[in-house]
C-alpha cells in the first residue's frame, strides 16, 4: 500500500507547520522555536527535512533546502548574534518560498521498502543510479543499503557516485556532500534516509558519468604533506588559467608525477578556483563545487578511492568549463598592493562598487596588509545578508565561508588574498543588482519586525 514516509507524530506536526507557513509568519515561527530552547542546529534540520518531504528533487532543478543549510550553519559561527538570526531568517525564507514554488511540487516523500540482495549492494546502488532509467529503484536500494550497512557506507558510495557525475554539474556533489555535513553538525544521522533520498533522486535523474583518464598515482597523494613553493604555485595557476578546459587534470597529474607535493597541488587547485572567480563575471557557483572537492582532499579520513577521484575531477566541473568558454568577458582589475583599510571603509567600497573590481582590489590590498581574514569574511557576509534576497544571500554567504576556509587552510600566505578578494567581487556585484535590492527590502523588513520586542 502506498503511504507517506513514517515521520512519527511529533515530527509530522513539526513539518506540517513549516509547510503551512507564509513568508510573513517565518519570524513568529523562529521565535516560537527559540522559546522552546531550540538552537539553529535544530531549526536547520527541520528546514532540511521539510524540503525533503515536500520538494521534488528529480532534476534538472533541485530544492537547495536539503543541503544549503549546512554551510549556512557553519558560516554563522563567525557572525554576531543579530546577523546569525538574519542568516537563519534568509534560509527559512528560501525554504518557505521553495515550498510554494510550482516548479517543485506538490510532492510528498513516500515510504519505501528496502530493496536488498546478497550480492554487492553498494555496486547495485551505483548501477541503479547510473542506469538513467531506475531513479525509484535507486531510492529503494539506498533504503536497503542504509538498513544493511549503515549511513557511513551509504555516504561513501553516494559521494563516489556524485564525483563520477561532477563534470556534468557540481550540484551532483554539492547535494551529497553538504547534506552529509549538515547531518554531522546537527547529530542528525537518524534522519539519513529522508535527507539522502533527495540526493539519490537527483543523481539518478539524467545521470552523465565522466571518469577521468588519469587516476593512477592519486590514491596516496596527501593534500597536507610536503613543501609549498609559492613561486611554483603562482606559475602553475597561470598555466591552469590559460589551459584549454579538459586538460587541467592531465596537467595536475603530470606535476604530481614530477614530484610536486600534495600540499603544493592542493594550493594549485584552490587558488585556481579563486582566480577563476576573481577574473570572470561568474556568480558564487563558480567555486562552491570546488570547495566540496577541497573538503574531501583536506579531510584526513576521506577513503583513498574517493581521494583519487576528487584529485582527478578537481577542475573538471562544468562551471570551470563555462568560465573558460567566456574568456573574452574576463576582467583583470588592478592587482592589489598592501594597503590597510578599516572595516567601515572596506564596506563603503563594496556597497558602492557596481563592477566588483574596486571591491576586489580593496579587499585584496587589506588582506595583503595584514587584515584579519575572519573579520573581512564577516563583513562580506553582513553585506550579502543585508543587500540580497534569500537565494543570492545564501549562495554568497556559503561561498564566502568556503573562501574563508581556504584562506585559513592555505600554506601560500602571499597568494591567499585571492580567495576573499574574489568573493568580494561577487558580493559587490550582487549588492548592485536592482532586483536584489527589492528582494532584500522584503527580508530586512521582516527581520526588523522579528527583532522588535
Amino acid at each position: 500500500m502506498h503511504q507517506e514516509y513514517p515521520w512519527g507524530e511529533a515530527m509530522d506536526q513539526e513539518l506540517r507547520q513549516i509547510e503551512q507557513l507564509e513568508r510573513q509568519q517565518i519570524g513568529g515561527w523562529i521565535r516560537a522555536q527559540r522559546s522552546r530552547g531550540r538552537g539553529d542546529d535544530v531549526l536547520h534540520l527541520l528546514l532540511a527535512l521539510a524540503s525533503a518531504r515536500y520538494v521534488d528533487h528529480h532534476g534538472p532543478y533541485i530544492g537547495h533546502g536539503t543541503f544549503n543549510g549546512g554551510p549556512m550553519l557553519r558560516a554563522a559561527s563567525v557572525l554576531p548574534e543579530e546577523l546569525r538570526r538574519l542568516a537563519l531568517l534568509q534560509t527559512a525564507a528560501y525554504v518557505v518560498d521553495l515550498l510554494h514554488d510550482p516548479n517543485y511540487g506538490p510532492y510528498l516523500l513516500m515510504s519505501m521498502e528496502p530493496l536488498t540482495d546478497n550480492y554487492q549492494p553498494e555496486e547495485r546502488l551505483l548501477q541503479a543510479i547510473e542506469s538513467g532509467d531506475e531513479p525509484l529503484r535507486a531510492e529503494h536500494r539506498l533504503v536497503g543499503l542504509l538498513r544493511e550497512q549503515g549511513a557511513e557506507t551509504a555516504r561513501t558510495w553516494l559521494t563516489y557516485a556524485a564525483l563520477r557525475q561532477f563534470p556534468e554539474n557540481e550540484h551532483r556533489l554539492l547535494i551529497v556532500h553538504r547534506a552529509s555535513q549538515l547531518l554531522d553538525d546537527v547529530e542528525g544521522w537518524a534522519w539519513a534516509e529522508p535527507i539522502l533520498r533527495p540526493a539519490v533522486q537527483y543523481l539518478a535523474t539524467r545521470p552523465d558519468v565522466a571518469i577521468p583518464k588519469s587516476l593512477a598515482g592519486w590514491r596516496d597523494v596527501d593534500a597536507s604533506q610536503g613543501p609549498v613553493d609559492q613561486a611554483l604555485v603562482e606559475a602553475a595557476i597561470a598555466d591552469l588559467m590559460e589551459a584549454p578546459f579538459g586538460t587541467e587534470s592531465d596537467m595536475l597529474h603530470d606535476w604530481m608525477s614530477g614530484g610536486l607535493s600534495g600540499a603544493g597541488l592542493y594550493e594549485c587547485v584552490a587558488l585556481t578556483g579563486a582566480e577563476l572567480l576573481r577574473r570572470s563575471p561568474f556568480d558564487a557557483h563558480a567555486v562552491t563545487g570546488i570547495h566540496c572537492i577541497l573538503d574531501l582532499l583536506s579531510h584526513p579520513h576521506t577513503p583513498p578511492p574517493l581521494r583519487s577521484l576528487a584529485w582527478a575531477q578537481a577542475l573538471a566541473g562544468q562551471r570551470t568549463r563555462r568560465q573558460k568558454a567566456q574568456r573574452t568577458d574576463w576582467r583583470m582589475g588592478a592587482m592589489p598592493q598592501a594597503h590597510a583599510r578599516d572595516e567601515t571603509l572596506l564596506r563603503e567600497v563594496i556597497v558602492a562598487d557596481r563592477t566588483g573590481l574596486d571591491a576586489m582590489e580593496a579587499v585584496g590590498s587589506a588582506l595583503m596588509a595584514g587584515a584579519d581574514p575572519t573579520s573581512v569574511a564577516r563583513m562580506l557576509m553582513a553585506v550579502a545578508l543585508t543587500t540580497s534576497g534569500p537565494f543570492a544571500a545564501i549562495h554568497n554567504v556559503k561561498m564566502i565561508w568556503g573562501q574563508l576556509l581556504e584562506t585559513r587552510r592555505s600554506r601560500a600566505p602571499q597568494l591567499a588574498w585571492r580567495h576573499l578578494a574574489a568573493g568580494a567581487r561577487v558580493v559587490a556585484e550582487t549588492a548592485a543588482a536592482e532586483a536584489e535590492a527589492d528582494a532584500a527590502a522584503s527580508i530586512i523588513g521582516l527581520w526588523r519586525k522579528t527583532e522588535s520586542p
